[in-house]
């Protein structure tokens, strides 16, 4: 039986929909909350690759290795 597409991607798909979604809701927090949301959102979504790359691509890595 041939493994499908979300079956192979699965241990990095979920990591990096964990980390939008985190993404999309603290901008929203900001957006509603602060005294300027323009700024902090736009600083939210500068952290996105750093974060995807922290967060998604450093552990994948390491399983890599092992």
């Amino acid at each position: 039986m041939k493994p499908n597409v979300f079956q192979v991607h699965k241990s990095w798909l979920i990591r990096a929909a964990l980390v939008l979604l985190a993404t999309g809701l603290a901008e929203g927090v900001v957006a509603w909350f602060a005294q300027r949301p323009i700024l902090w959102a736009t600083l939210i979504a500068s952290t996105l690759p750093l974060s995807m790359f922290v967060l998604v691509a450093i552990p994948i890595l390491r399983q890599e290795r092992q």
